[in-house]
């Protein structure tokens, strides 16, 4: 049977609330929500996200938590149909009919993982964390980074001599309450004061000085950075790291540098097969059980 490469990337699920009156909502009961609703009527998972329809296709409990598979309705910039050196043609469809994306996801309740497939025409985190945004909700849906690069950044002897950031403006506002660092309220300040599309920023110690201070960024732009990534639509970041003690100089790209499993699945003509399709979404976990430990921790080790 023929196969096709995919690739399949790691986010961890966080919902918060900023209502006061509002019941407590962790992603698992967000998910628990669609779960039944799916059951009820699977119409109404449907939600307008910009201009696109997404929705739930496929969603099923299990031991581990819940499989899926999630929907984008196309209706706009249609390919056309065509023979090679020949003529082209519309698609033709019905008045109430779009293109679907798909894409398969597997969500763990332990440490809120999500591993979905890769399909930039059907959904990215962004997109995705609106869609698991109920009314007074809001998700967030942040990659998980390769942990030796977090591992490095946590070393108290590593500072940032540079750092290149690009960011979106966020489509919900909601994201901007209860930001805790000086510098994220900053970028909420210009992002409102300018109504800017996106934010260009670069940073730069004076590599000439012999004053640490001086030298590198500021400790406390290291630990808002975190922050930044999961508030803001974060394109780009970049930045040039160094170990005060040992003097080595290390590049990080916090946007790439995201954990990603890549396998074959098997193709029923032009489409993935579901069923390898999730053996291969559990490989991709199986694969990186590692990966996952170092960036989580063990249960019995993390804070209560």
């Amino acid at each position: 049977m023929a196969t096709k490469q995919f690739h399949f990337d790691f986010y961890q699920c966080v919902t918060n609330t900023a209502q006061d009156n509002a019941l407590p909502m962790d992603i698992n009961g967000v998910l628990r929500r669609l779960y039944e609703q799916y059951q009820e009527d699977p119409a109404t998972t449907v939600k307008s996200i910009g201009r696109a329809l997404f929705e739930l296709r496929s969603l099923e409990e299990t031991p581990y938590g819940f499989k899926g598979i999630i929907g984008k309705h196309r209706k706009n910039n249609l390919p056309h149909a065509a023979v090679a050196g020949g003529d082209e043609r519309e698609l033709e469809l019905e008045d109430n009919e779009n293109l679907l994306e798909k894409a398969h996801f597997t969500f763990y309740t332990e440490n809120s993982l999500l591993i979905i497939q890769r399909n930039r025409y059907c959904v990215n985190y962004k997109n995705l964390a609106a869609y698991l945004s109920p009314a007074n909700y809001t998700t967030s849906v942040d990659p998980i980074i390769e942990p030796a690069d977090l591992q490095w950044l946590a070393n108290d002897h590593v500072h940032i001599k540079t750092a290149e950031i690009r960011i979106a403006r966020p489509r919900n506002p909601d994201i901007f309450d209860g930001i805790e660092h000086n510098f994220n309220n900053a970028i909420v300040q210009t992002l409102n004061g300018t109504g800017s599309a996106v934010l260009n920023l670069s940073f730069r110690g004076d590599g000439r000085a012999e004053a640490p201070e001086d030298r590198y960024l500021g400790n406390a732009f290291k630990r808002a950075l975190r922050e930044t990534q999961e508030r803001f639509n974060v394109e780009k970041l970049d930045l040039l790291t160094e170990n005060d003690v040992t003097g080595e100089v290390h590049p990080v790209d916090l946007v790439s540098g995201r954990l990603t499993y890549y396998d074959d699945v098997e193709m029923g003509g032009r489409y993935p097969m579901s069923a390898d399709m999730w053996e291969k979404l559990e490989a991709a976990k199986a694969s990186k059980e590692a990966e996952l430990l170092a960036y989580f921790g063990r249960p019995e080790d993390r804070l209560a």
